[in-house]
């Protein structure tokens, strides 16, 4: 069953496909209508010009954006239905140019034989390698939620500490010792007594001290360092 979150995930992701759609049909299809007549009319500027690039652009946002439609039909049944399903494996993520210069990048997660679409949201979320739990909505495949189901790290010979990092607080050294095992904003909340909006500002906060960009960063520098206990490192 759907539980609250899960649900307000659902609906939110609705939302996104909503969006996709107004900017399929307010844009990207106008676009792409008006370039190709103009092709036709003019074909010679498809290899003098830019207009070839622009179209097969604008081709690629449409065959991306096209699906949105079907999957907020479908996200409307999975919300009627409450079904939840979940899936546990190691983490894969896996990128893939879109068609065209503008095209989105796909970043797709592959676990146990289960691909699904991953929004930047979730990925900052995923350590790739460690075991995850990932409860998904059955028909539009959206994800709802994903949180840590083993938390396997290898040691590692420590190197000297430089100042940044020996200058870290011990609530920063906590926060990394849960970030490097692979837990998710909510799992940390959960530990720390917080909300997941106070999480993301600590970790914000911590990786502008570390001057690292993402979290899958945070594992490594853990790793490099000694900054993870025998405990933790055991899992």
């Amino acid at each position: 069953m759907l539980s609250e979150d899960e649900r307000r995930e659902l609906r939110a992701w609705r939302s996104r496909q909503a969006f996709f759609m107004f900017v399929l049909l307010t844009l990207v299809l106008p676009g792409l209508v008006a370039m190709t007549i103009f092709a036709v009319r003019e074909p010679a500027q498809l290899f003098d010009g830019s207009l070839g690039l622009s179209l097969l652009s604008f081709a690629g946002l449409a065959i991306f954006l096209v699906r949105a439609p079907f999957r907020w039909r479908q996200a409307r049944r999975d919300e009627a239905g409450r079904v939840v399903r979940s899936v546990r494996g190691h983490a894969d993520v896996r990128s893939r140019r879109g068609i065209g210069l503008i095209a989105p990048t796909h970043e797709t997660l592959h676990i146990s034989g289960e691909r699904f679409a991953l929004a930047p949201f979730w990925r900052e979320q995923i350590t790739p390698g460690l075991v995850y739990e990932v409860r998904f909505a059955p028909e539009s495949r959206a994800i709802l939620s994903i949180s840590l189901a083993e938390n396997v790290i290898p040691t590692a010979r420590p190197e000297a500490l430089p100042p940044h990092v020996r200058d870290l607080t011990e609530r920063d050294r906590h926060l990394i010792r849960l970030l490097a095992r692979g837990l998710t904003d909510k799992d940390i909340a959960r530990q720390l007594n917080l909300s997941p909006t106070t999480v993301r500002t600590y970790n914000s906060e911590l990786y502008l001290k570390l001057g690292i960009a993402r979290r899958g960063e945070v594992r490594a520098l853990a790793e490099r360092f000694g900054l993870l206990d025998e405990a933790e490192s055991r899992g």
